[in-house]
């Protein structure tokens, strides 16, 4: 019998076992994949041949079954004592359990009562528990690779057609700005997604920001175009157009005075802002970004919302500190670290730590820089962040690689893109690539490094990132320096320094610039040299970076 509220199994973010309110330690990974398969199938018997699948999706090793046994053996110690069961059969096992004690399946008859349902005030609110059960993805780092195709894809869709729903509940009952930031946020994750793309559009308009709303579509056509060789489907497209017309059917509008009136709306503001400078930021769009960033501050402040102020004030430092504008994003760190240390946000507080060692490395303390990022490592693993423990990994080997400890340097990149790979994050994973590549070309192993370089490349070109292929095409010109292609070196620096260009990032351009600078001076071109060498050494000081130290 279930002795709290609490208990159960919760598969919607990382796997938890709580029993008489406290959680249960499942301190192995596998353990927490196994409970999460056998608590999907509650009741019901999963084949061996299944449980083999999602652990070993390329085939299991002999001696497979028994291990699966042994997990089985240790899982059923771990939940001794409590009112569930793992029940064998000779093809299988199971879990004996109130489905309604598992989060998964509360969310599954929640949202099937939301589409039985025609009050739209019911529904809606049927469908925010629903979403309220999440707490991050399906079986959050348990079921990694090929396990998360197998169990995941499902439920992650269903939490998407949720959303859907409760948005377009939400926006007959009037309440666009109330789902404004959940949208934005989605919308961000996922730019293709026609149905989600055309809410937020939608609910934009209805709040009076018909630019922003049109500027949703033409990210949707630049996503389906670029990656899919589509366009819009026709309801978008219709869409789009009713919003230019002004239609009367797509309902009446708020304007910009309405949008401070009053609380409610005001918060529906500044999540607004908060999400499109998550958005812009994603897209390399820094100073929109720093725009809609300080326009969620100055929200939240009139609010006296602390913890959404907290967001936006790391939000501002961490494009801040990537784009070269030191003082200012460590400023807002500073207090974005303070107010979430107030709150009790380890994970807040971890992240602002995190960038403030990030601007340290990037001035050159790296003694500071150093002790910084190992504050916030030790809490990356003392949260179980293991994403943010991978960011750190690559960070610290930065500090390392610009020491000239190339051994410690390697082994931390290394570290992080093991844990990128686990995350089944290539993006990440990319990322460590490129800082091996830099790694490879410092030691001489040139052809280790070409391999690294080329595969962080294709991710980045192929996820539109242009920030990253920025960096691996300035790493590429080091590359070709060092092996004497004169020619293909200044073809990768000069698109590197275009693409700096347009994302209007003048620290690294002069990084680039001192490569070309380099380049020039080594074959005999003085002028270009100096010209490069002073236009850098200028950016240097004035953003006052390791260089101009």
């Amino acid at each position: 019998m279930i002795k709290s509220p609490s208990d159960g199994v919760r598969l919607l973010g990382p796997v938890e076992f709580r029993w008489a309110g406290a959680p249960v330690a499942l301190p192995r990974r596998q353990q927490r994949l196994l409970l999460g398969v056998l608590a999907l199938s509650a009741n019901r018997m999963v084949p061996l041949q299944r449980l083999a699948e999602v652990f070993w999706p390329d085939g299991a090793p002999p001696g497979g079954r028994r291990q699966v046994q042994v997990l089985v053996s240790r899982l059923r110690s771990l939940l001794a004592g409590s009112d569930v069961e793992v029940l064998a059969s000779g093809s299988g096992y199971g879990l004996r359990i109130d489905p309604m004690a598992v989060d998964a399946h509360r969310f599954a008859a929640l949202k099937e009562r939301a589409a039985g349902s025609l009050d739209d005030e019911e529904k809606a609110g049927l469908l925010r528990q629903a979403l309220d059960l999440w707490r991050g993805p399906v079986l959050d780092e348990a079921a990694v690779g090929g396990a998360r195709d197998l169990l995941c894809v499902r439920l992650e869709e269903a939490r998407r057609e949720a959303l859907e729903e409760h948005a377009e509940a939400s926006l007959r009952l009037g309440r666009h700005r109330q789902v404004l930031g959940a949208l934005a946020e989605e919308v961000a994750a996922d730019p293709a997604r026609e149905r989600l793309a055309g809410l937020l559009m939608l609910a934009l308009y209805r709040s009076g920001r018909i630019a922003e709303a049109l500027d949703v579509f033409e990210r949707v056509r630049a996503r389906l175009s670029g990656e899919l060789g589509l366009d819009p489907g026709p309801a978008l497209v219709r869409l789009r157009q009713d919003i230019l017309r002004g239609d009367p059917r797509l309902g009446g509008r708020s304007g910009g005075s309405e949008v401070v009136g009053r609380t409610g709306d005001l918060e529906g503001e500044g999540l607004v802002m908060l999400g499109l400078g998550r958005i812009r930021f994603a897209q390399d769009r820094f100073a929109e970004s720093v725009a809609a960033y300080e326009e969620a501050r100055h929200a939240f402040q009139r609010l006296g919302d602390r913890r959404h102020l907290a967001a936006a004030l790391s939000g501002l430092g961490t494009v801040r500190a990537e784009g070269g504008w030191f003082g200012e994003g460590e400023a807002d760190l500073l207090e974005a670290a303070s107010i979430f240390a107030s709150l009790g946000d380890l994970a807040g507080h971890a992240h602002a730590i995190y960038m403030l060692g990030f601007v340290e490395r990037e001035r050159g303390d790296d003694e500071l820089a150093l002790w910084l990022l190992g504050r916030a490592l030790d809490a990356y693993q003392k949260i179980g962040d293991r994403r943010g423990e991978a960011l750190l990994q690559r960070s610290v080997g930065l500090v390392h690689r610009a020491r000239g400890e190339y051994a410690p340097a390697a082994a931390r990149t290394r570290e992080s893109r093991r844990l990128f790979t686990a995350l089944a994050d290539p993006h990440g994973a990319a990322y460590a690539d490129q800082s091996l590549a830099k790694i490879r070309i410092r030691v001489g192993d040139l052809p280790q490094a070409e391999r690294a370089l080329q595969a962080s490349l294709r991710v980045f070109t192929g996820q539109g990132d242009r920030f990253g292929r920025a960096l691996g095409l300035r790493t590429l010109g080091e590359l070709r320096l060092e092996q004497g292609a004169t020619a293909e070196a200044r073809v990768a620096l000069s698109a590197s320094l275009n693409l700096w260009e347009a994302l209007e990032l003048p620290l690294w351009r002069a990084r680039t610039l001192t490569v070309l600078a380099h380049l020039e001076h080594r074959y005999g071109q003085a002028a270009q040299a100096g010209a490069a060498r002073r236009e850098s050494t200028a950016i240097f000081g004035r953003i006052g970076s390791r260089e101009g130290r």
